[in-house]
């Protein structure tokens, strides 16, 4: 019992400035196609990429909810030509799993999975009617940094699903840069969060789903200390005192 770690947290302001946040993501679309998939990013600095592809991989899942086919790794071009649309359309009502990394300027901004990238003829071809497109998504994993000990990631495990109609899903998330020292004297810096969500229905445009986050102007100092044996033969002491 006394060999047992725990973990103290300390709360400072943080006066750092600039730097990257890491988005680690791992999400499945239980009705979307890889090929109208994409990941677009943009913050307040002004930087805005659509169809993200480095460090982004994608999953193509059948009907039956099986993995099919080869990862997805890159920039596929696509044919909007009659071809084109109707390989399109044969792929509707498969689902994708998209994970990877994204690297983003350390102030406030969002993500999306969305098919803004696609032409807009295009998605009106295949999606006369926008109650079409769901939205319903699996989050298997989304964090910003590196794990350690005893981290929590709020959205693990999220099941988000439509019934019916559609539209689009929003996330506000407020991160909280974090240094963690381990017993060895590391030092890690990395961050954890908080969250919560909204659902907005919506037939104008086509929905889509969004993390929207926030850095938060105080940071933690995560200490893991060994718990003293003094603390453990106190407690024995207690225990035996109340028998």
């Amino acid at each position: 019992m006394y060999m047992q770690t725990t973990t103290k947290h300390e709360l400072e302001v943080d006066t750092t400035r600039g730097g990257m946040l890491l988005v680690n993501f791992d999400i499945t679309f239980l009705a979307l196609p890889c090929s109208l998939l994409s990941l677009d990013s943009m913050d307040v600095s002004g930087e805005h990429e659509l169809d993200v592809a480095h460090d982004v991989y994608k999953r193509r899942i059948d009907r039956q909810g099986e993995h099919t086919g080869p990862v997805i790794s890159q920039k596929v071009a696509r044919r909007h030509d009659q071809a084109g649309v109707d390989q399109i359309r044969g792929e509707l009502g498969e689902g994708c799993n998209v994970y990877g990394t994204l690297s983003a300027q350390k102030v406030s901004g969002n993500f999306h999975f969305s098919l803004h990238a696609q032409d807009f003829m295009l998605l009106t071809q295949l999606f006369p009617d926008r109650r079409g497109v769901n939205t319903s998504h699996v989050i298997n994993h989304l964090s910003f940094g590196t794990d350690y000990p005893g981290l929590k990631h709020p959205l693990d495990g999220e099941i988000k699903v439509l019934d019916e109609g559609t539209g689009t899903f929003e996330y506000f998330i407020k991160i909280v840069p974090t240094i963690y020292h381990d017993l060895k004297g590391g030092r890690l810096h990395t961050n954890q969060y908080s969250v919560t969500d909204h659902f907005r229905k919506s037939l104008d445009g086509f929905p889509a789903v969004y993390f929207i986050y926030d850095i938060s102007p105080i940071r933690v100092i995560a200490r893991e200390e060994r718990v003293a044996f003094a603390h453990y033969f106190t407690q024995l002491c207690a225990i035996i005192g109340g028998m």
